[in-house]
């Protein structure tokens, strides 16, 4: 499903695990509901032949079918992270396959979909705008938007964390 090129800032192997950056410990990806898992487990498994090439791992494709997540949600997974991976503007933390702790990355991940699950745009267009440049972001949220609709639709939804999030300095949307 990857498809080239992608930006450098996607994938940084020598940070599988990292702790996260506010000192806190990570969430364990085992505390995580039935929904928020599909992501985390989604996105690692999409990354997972980048960070380890050349090892087995996990179709994402398998996970999609095993959630009753159909093609448009595929798709638009598919889509949204080919954009992260081509544009991204900074090291966006994807943890392997079998890491226990949820990245921060994955975090913003799961807040993106929780957010756009509830209509709530401004958070998600806030953790976009966090990955990828402002020119990217449009096409990037109609692909979140989507995978999150094919998530619901299957069952899959996400709570929200009620967490503001600002958007980074220095940026704007408009």
């Amino acid at each position: 499903m990857p498809k080239f090129p992608y930006s450098p800032f996607l994938l940084d192997p020598a940070s599988d695990p990292v702790p996260p950056a506010n000192g806190q410990s990570a969430r364990a990806a085992l505390d995580l509901d039935a929904a928020a898992l599909f992501v985390v487990a989604t996105l690692r498994s999409w990354v997972a032949p980048l960070i380890r090439p050349g090892e087995d791992h996990p179709d994402c494709r398998d996970l999609f079918a095993m959630a009753g997540v159909g093609a448009p949600g595929v798709a638009a997974f598919d889509a949204l992270m080919v954009i992260i991976g081509s544009q991204a503007i900074r090291l966006i933390d994807m943890r392997c396959c079998t890491c226990c702790g949820v990245g921060e990355d994955e975090e913003a991940m799961l807040r993106l979909v929780a957010a756009l699950q509830a209509a709530d745009r401004a958070t998600g267009i806030a953790v976009l705008i966090d990955w990828l440049p402002e020119e990217a972001v449009p096409l990037a949220l109609h692909a979140a938007w989507c995978f999150a609709a094919a998530m619901a639709e299957a069952g899959l939804v996400l709570r929200p964390s009620g967490r503001i999030i600002p958007f980074p300095a220095g940026r704007t949307m408009h």
